[in-house]
């Protein structure tokens, strides 16, 4: 099976990252990619006034954004997974969804774990969803998800791996800091090798915010594929 991982850097203007997600789509279907992985916020992300601008961005699973998926999921024949902000009656959830090749929409995951670590709080601008994403069924394998931060937290790829899951997928907005690139890739590795499972790593790519270097992993730890700084698509045989 040849799946992808897009890393790229999303910005405030939502049809400049749908095109970007658009030619990603395009590349990995022409590298024969059944399902393409992109990063936490992939519709959207904003550099300053976080509260307010994630609020008015936001928008519910049936708006625009989760439509041009749905098209760009059918015109290249693509599932595809993606972050974005899911408007609710108050702050909005961190959200990531899966939609099948034919643009059904088959699963969501509300990031349960917020980023309240490092000196930032990421529930100042966002709610925290209340349950685990629950693993489905996709060409790479039953699939499970978690959400950045959350890969910190041991029990929450081990409930995924408990779920069924024998391929977890990491969408991130991993932030640049010291030893932050170590974290990333020693954390992906290690949910790997405990579980059993396939790990996936779709990261944010921007200068001395977002470190970048998706990564996967097998079940026994091998590296599958790596990308480094920079924007790219890192196409895997799993």
């Amino acid at each position: 099976m040849t799946i992808a991982l897009a890393q790229f850097a999303s910005g405030e203007d939502k049809q400049a990252n749908l095109r970007a997600i658009r030619d990603y789509a395009q590349n990995a279907a022409q590298n024969g990619a059944s399902m393409l992985f992109l990063p936490e916020y992939s519709m959207f992300y904003a550099k300053m006034n976080r509260r307010s601008q994630n609020a008015q961005a936001a928008e519910p699973l049936s708006g625009p954004f989760v439509t041009a998926l749905s098209q760009i999921a059918q015109e290249y024949g693509l599932w595809l997974a993606a972050g974005l902000y899911e408007q609710t009656d108050g702050l909005p959830y961190n959200t990531v969804v899966v939609l099948d090749k034919d643009g059904v929409l088959r699963g969501v995951h509300r990031k349960t774990r917020l980023y309240d670590a490092f000196g930032y709080r990421e529930s100042d601008e966002c709610r925290a969803g209340d349950a685990p994403f629950i693993p489905i069924d996709t060409p790479a394998g039953r699939l499970g998800i978690i959400t950045c931060f959350e890969l910190r937290f041991p029990a929450l790829a081990a409930a995924q791996r408990a779920a069924g899951a024998d391929v977890l997928f990491v969408a991130a907005g991993w932030a640049a800091g010291a030893n932050k690139v170590l974290h990333w890739r020693t954390l992906l590795c290690a949910r790997a090798i405990e579980n059993g499972m396939t790990v996936l790593g779709a990261d944010q790519y921007a200068p001395d915010r977002f470190i970048g270097h998706s990564a996967a992993f097998a079940p026994d730890g091998t590296t599958l594929g790596t990308l480094e700084e920079g924007c790219g698509l890192l196409t895997i045989h799993i």
